[in-house]
């Protein structure tokens, strides 16, 4: 007669048969948090080193106010294991940092960078530099021993933006000098040539402003931003100015009253004369807009008026307790901005309208590239993904032409009652609100539109983490029946393996409520350096095949 097996034996078979059942499940969620793998981004208000520069010359202002904040979404690199904090910027194409790098290459010759805010200037060296996940040898920056603008935290800067727009490349005349992410994609083709940018709140005060950066991939969650129209990234006439912009809707923008704004585009030669071509630029904290459209947000209602903030320029004081609605239209998919986005406490007893008015139609040459540059305040309330395709320094023939996708994540209904909770108290309703309607003949004052992509619902931990306790519940679970199973009833049956079960992911998680204020006196930081176009190609624009 056959010896039984050892209580031990049993229980050492039913754990190997339960391990093979569940080890494609441990190792999909592990493969989840590696591949998931994205760079974190932490913003922060600083005292600027310097008062910001003026851009235009302001006359009949009622007001002023004075304002010395600025918001800053920075990251961290290093350079020959040196580690830096620096400021992300879709809005220019150089990377500077303002502290010597040990061991680095001089490669003599010197760059100056000019932002609207300031600059950085400096001698060109090379160094080892790692940067979400990659590394980079020899890799061209500035060393800036001298700028401007630039909050005393701040240890540089790293340029996102096209490579015809990076004076560095320009200016060493060779492949080697371009940007991080163009050495990054050409030096690996199994990378997806295309980043994406969440600017996000949070209630932790010492995060107050998070986010996140990835390349070659989006966020777990923000996967159907795959499935948003594909927005053609518009041409300029100087390359040396290219942006990563594109075209709104005709007419693009829902004002408060619920109806929409004129638009006349400003832009040279245009073939869309009501669209408004927009710079996405996560270097501004103010999006510019023209100054009609930000009195169509502004300029009706009660106590508000035209004002100035120190270096800042002309922009709208408002009352605090003034819920604002608007909605900008893309591709027809609507994008709700949040009413703490447009209504900005600047501190004091004051706020803002971030929205600020600007024009750009006196560009030196009397070539206007754009209408308006949505920065901060815009992309809080999108999901940007930016496909870089043959905008790559050197991409290779056949190479799709750059796109822009958008992926709203702003819920209307939820952010009106977040406005309420932070401007009047956490017991306040919507109710208590003033309503812009009852000062004018408006119909509508709120936007009451909300994208199916997003739910106020929130999740306190991370959705891989639920799924791996689920897991781990479930193996507890079957082994414990595997036990009693192989244990308690083989005098009667024979040991065999559990019936695996097909493993479904969990769907989507929904983007929580906005709770947080927006930032305060926020400053327009960057803007694109006027590069030397001499080497850069010409762009054939999509916008015609689309149209």
């Amino acid at each position: 007669m056959a010896q039984r097996p050892s209580l031990f034996v049993l229980f050492s078979y039913c754990v190997m048969r339960l391990s093979a059942l569940f080890f494609p499940l441990g190792f999909l969620a592990t493969l989840d948090v590696v591949h998931g793998v994205h760079l974190e981004l932490r913003g922060k208000t600083g005292v600027s080193r310097s008062k910001f520069q003026k851009r235009t010359s302001l006359t009949g202002l009622q007001s002023t106010l004075e304002d010395d904040q600025n918001i800053e979404y920075m990251t961290n690199i290093t350079l020959n294991g040196q580690p830096f904090g620096v400021l992300i910027d879709t809005g220019s194409s150089d990377l500077f940092v303002t502290s010597q790098v040990p061991d680095a290459v001089d490669e003599h010759y010197q760059a100056e960078v000019g932002y609207a805010s300031g600059g950085a200037a400096g001698e060109v060296f090379s160094a080892t530099m790692e940067f979400a996940g990659y590394q980079i040898e020899a890799q061209y920056f500035i060393f800036a021993d001298s700028t401007a603008g630039f909050t005393q935290s701040v240890d540089g800067l790293i340029g996102l933006g096209p490579y015809t727009g990076s004076v560095i490349r320009s200016q060493g005349g060779t492949a080697a000098a371009d940007p991080p992410l163009d050495r990054i994609f050409r030096s690996n083709d199994t990378i997806s040539n295309y980043l994406a940018v969440l600017l996000d709140r949070s209630n932790d005060p010492d995060e107050p402003y998070p986010g996140d950066l990835t390349i070659g991939e989006v966020l777990t969650n923000y996967e159907d931003i795959h499935t948003q129209p594909q927005h053609p990234v518009t041409s300029v006439m100087v390359p040396g100015n290219q942006h990563w912009m594109t075209l709104l809707d005709e007419n693009g923008i829902i004002g408060p009253d619920g109806q929409p704004i004129t638009i006349t585009t400003q832009v040279t030669d245009t073939s869309y004369p009501k669209n408004a071509t927009v710079v996405f630029d996560t270097g501004f904290t103010f999006p510019q807009v023209p100054s009609y459209v930000a009195e169509a947000l502004y300029g009706n209602v009660p106590g508000a008026s035209l004002t100035t903030i120190s270096g800042i320029g002309e922009i709208w004081a408002l009352p605090c307790d003034q819920e604002l609605n608007a909605t900008f239209l893309f591709a027809g998919i609507q994008f709700p901005i949040h009413p703490l986005d447009l209504n900005f406490d600047a501190g004091k007893n004051q706020c803002v309208g971030a929205f600020q008015p600007f024009s750009y139609d006196d560009t030196a040459g009397g070539v206007v590239m754009y209408d308006m540059v949505l920065g901060m305040a815009f992309l809080r309330n999108a999901y940007l993904l930016i496909d870089f395709g043959s905008f790559v320094d050197e991409a290779p023939p056949g190479t799709n032409a750059p796109f822009i996708q958008l992926l709203p994540i702003t819920n209307a209904s939820a952010a009106s009652v977040d406005f309420a909770q932070v401007r009047l108290g956490n017991d306040s309703s919507v109710d208590d609100l003033t309503s812009l309607a009852s000062h004018s003949s408006s119909t509508s004052t709120k936007s009451t539109t909300t994208t199916t992509t997003t739910s106020s619902s929130s999740s306190k931990l991370p959705l891989w983490v639920i799924g791996v306790i689920f897991g781990v519940v479930i193996s507890l679970f079957i082994l414990g029946i595997c036990v009693y199973y192989c244990c308690c009833r083989r005098r009667s049956q024979r040991v065999s393996a559990p019936t695996q079960a097909a493993w479904v992911p969990y769907g989507p998680q929904s983007y929580r409520p906005l709770h947080d204020p927006s930032p305060q006196g926020a400053h327009d930081m960057h803007m694109p350096p006027n590069a030397n176009p001499g080497y850069a190609p010409e762009y054939q624009s999509a916008w015609d095949a689309r149209y």
